[in-house]
């Protein structure tokens, strides 16, 4: 992304700090702060990845924009899994390359872009894990080994099934409580 889209997405990000503002498909989408049932999946999921996250010397960052390439799309996950110090492009976004995870809470309006869309934009990327929560269909979705601009392996898990995150986290998310 280049020239005039950038410079508005910039503008509208800085004038918008509470929203998520993203660019898809060559349009800037802005979105409301999540509803209380979003915010608690999101917390669950903080409160089941800290640990391991910690233990690996880990971050786990919320509302950070994932870099993805110069002309690609922006978009900013529920949750990021970055090393310390990850490879940042500017301080509001880090490379996707650079990630461990990223984490999306879906809702009745990101269905689309969450399932269809940005899976092949996370893995032309680099972006190593992406993982759906979906309260809508009670499953979580893992996206991994991104090869060719897009995801070599998909897992879903649905109920009260754990996921198996694979190296290096080599940990199950365990999903019962999430529902």
């Amino acid at each position: 992304m280049a020239g005039p889209l950038e410079e508005r997405f910039r503008s509208v990000r800085d004038l918008l700090p509470e929203y998520r503002v993203e660019t898809a498909r060559g349009r800037i989408v802005v979105n409301e702060s999540g509803t209380w049932q979003h915010n608690t999946l999101v917390f669950q999921m903080v409160c089941r990845l800290i640990g391991p996250a910690v233990e690996r010397g880990w971050e786990i960052w919320p509302n950070i924009t994932v870099y993805l390439g110069q002309n690609a799309d922006r978009y900013v996950p529920d949750l990021a899994v970055v090393p310390r110090r990850p490879r940042m492009r500017m301080e509001h976004a880090v490379y996707g390359d650079a990630t461990v995870l990223l984490v999306d809470i879906v809702t009745a309006g990101s269905v689309y872009e969450d399932y269809h869309v940005k899976p092949g934009e996370y893995a032309r990327g680099g972006v190593p894990l992406y993982l759906l929560v979906d309260p809508l269909e009670c499953t979580v979705k893992l996206f991994g080994r991104p090869e060719g601009g897009k995801y070599g392996t998909e897992i879903l898990v649905a109920g009260a099934e754990p996921l198996i995150l694979p190296a290096p986290w080599e940990f199950a998310v365990e999903t019962r409580e999430l529902w």
